[in-house]
């Protein structure tokens, strides 16, 4: 009887101390990793170019995995990036007449981003997962990073109103270029989708419908 009694305050103990160090590994919602903060960039490694552009596709089935650091930081920089910190000019992707017509949103499970490619850095648009109400496509909606490329009409100024998108879906086109580019070298997945809720997108955020152009997802590979 007496044995049987320590054996059950034995194993009593034993799942409350487990019950607790399950409890004490759950972070805050304050707590979770804030990925504006992007990593300094590293300009080396990779894929040989030909082995990149041999085994660049678009891969419609992406995993639900958060991207690591420094794939996040190294995508955006990939993107439309600056060769240094605070230069305007001479971006990995191509500008006409040098008019950096297309804005970069991500929208992410925190939230939605703008990239701020001279101070390289994700500035918080709003605190929302629109990943959901972007399109219809399901397994869209899983991927960590879904990138919504909009036209910047503010930066337009000098260009004929009848040119206007042809300048922005040519930049945008060279962004999405460098994003597969770098998906095919990271081994990492990526798909593109043309038929968005852009409707659905402007009521909530400050972007107006006609100014988006289309979205890319970017996650691991499943």
């Amino acid at each position: 009887m007496k044995s049987t009694l320590i054996i059950g305050t034995f194993l009593c103990f034993f799942a409350f101390n487990s019950m607790y160090a399950q409890n004490s590994t759950v972070l805050p919602a304050d707590d979770k990793p804030n990925i504006s903060n992007l990593m300094e960039m590293e300009m080396n490694g990779g894929k040989p170019f030909m082995d990149v552009l041999k085994e660049k596709r678009l891969t419609p089935n992406i995993s639900e995995r958060e991207l690591e650091p420094h794939h996040l930081s190294s995508l955006f920089w990939a993107a439309n990036g600056t060769p240094h910190r605070g230069e305007l000019h001479n971006r990995t992707a191509i500008a006409p007449m040098d008019v950096q017509c297309v804005k970069i949103y991500a929208l992410t499970k925190q939230g939605v981003f703008l990239y701020d490619a001279e101070a390289h850095k994700l500035n918080l648009v709003e605190k929302s997962d629109y990943r959901a109400k972007i399109c219809d496509d399901h397994i869209m909606q899983r991927a960590p990073i879904i990138l919504l490329y909009v036209m910047a009409t503010d930066m337009t100024a000098s260009i004929k109103e009848e040119n206007k998108s042809n300048y922005a879906y040519m930049q945008a086109g060279s962004i999405c270029q460098n994003v597969l580019l770098y998906c095919s070298s990271e081994d990492l997945a990526s798909n593109i989708v043309f038929t968005i809720k852009k409707d659905e997108i402007a009521k909530n955020l400050t972007i107006k419908a006609g100014n988006m152009l289309f979205i890319q997802a970017v996650g691991y590979r499943e």
